[in-house]
């Protein structure tokens, strides 16, 4: 136990040695590594902070129906009455042509244009306030509605929920297919890096295969510079995330007082975190031993 201690401390400090003789390769190199975490965990803030907002927002979908303009008052309070009892309707508001009318003279200041018209052209709408229901029942609701011969219109403005929640789904999708790809190319780069370490120390290793050094022993501090890489790239990249974040909080920050909202961007949990920190150590160090394994081989034939 304690000789196998011994090998993994003597590993380690070999590696550490490497990181100091070229600290200026290192470090680029772990920029890389960073560059290459922080574009997916960054895209995923974006679309978990977005997701978040999205269910801070007020989501109770609302509905507006207008009826025809020969509609009499008898067939108002029918279409009322029907409406009220839809099991998808919470309330129901009656906005007569008068009120719309007058409404419309308010907020556009041309009251005097609308009153050479003669006749009121607007028609008596309602509006309603639904429950929450899946778009499907929403859908359907619309064309029930739609059917009533007093009805000429009905706009659903549930819309806007279906869009949001499309756009957080292409998020997500977006961040896997990008994890993904620079996942690939974090395990080539680790491996492309291993192997110009092996060709760089390629008499050393074969020195030590002469005098009795067993594959394990060889690989061993090759695997400890992966996945120390893999760590310390990693860490970087949590920063460049938290740091692009802390410049856009002040701009966001006045987006949301704008809408009366209090919104900020936040890094993902640590349960997120430390997830990134184990997949981009074992990706390198997989690539890692995929290179030594290969280089080894080469040797012995």
């Amino acid at each position: 136990m304690k000789h196998w201690l011994r090998l993994h401390r003597l590993a380690l400090g070999s590696t550490l040695k490497l990181f100091a003789a070229n600290p200026l390769a290192s470090g680029l190199n772990l920029l890389v590594v960073g560059i290459a975490v922080a574009l997916p965990l960054g895209l995923y803030t974006l679309v978990s902070n977005l997701n978040d907002l999205s269910g801070r927002l007020h989501t109770e979908p609302e509905a507006s129906l207008f009826l025809r303009l020969n509609t009499n008052p008898i067939e108002i309070d029918r279409v009322q009455t029907m409406l009220e009892k839809q099991p998808e309707v919470a309330a129901v508001k009656l906005i007569s042509k008068q009120q719309a009318l007058h409404d419309l003279e308010q907020s556009s200041g041309m009251s005097e244009l609308l009153a050479g018209l003669g006749s009121n052209p607007l028609p008596d709408a309602f509006s309603l306030t639904l429950k929450q229901s899946s778009p499907e029942q929403l859908d359907a609701l619309a064309k029930r509605l739609q059917a009533d011969p007093a009805i000429e219109f009905v706009q659903l403005d549930s819309a806007w929920a279906r869009r949001l929640a499309s756009i957080v789904e292409l998020g997500r999708q977006t961040t896997l297919t990008v994890a993904a790809l620079f996942g690939a190319g974090l395990l080539l780069v680790t491996a492309n890096l291993i192997r110009m370490q092996i060709l760089t120390r390629r008499e050393e290793i074969e020195v030590s295969k002469l005098m009795g050094a067993t594959d394990s022993f060889i690989r061993r501090p090759f695997l400890y510079f992966a996945g120390l890489q893999g760590l310390l790239g990693s860490v970087v990249g949590v920063v460049l995330v938290g740091l692009c974040l802390q410049r856009l909080t002040r701009p966001v920050d006045e987006l949301a007082t704008l809408y009366g909202e209090r919104f900020a961007l936040t890094l993902p949990g640590p349960d997120i975190l430390l997830l990134t920190l184990a997949v981009v150590i074992a990706l390198s160090f997989f690539g890692a031993l995929l290179s030594v394994g290969r280089h080894l081989r080469a040797m012995d034939a």
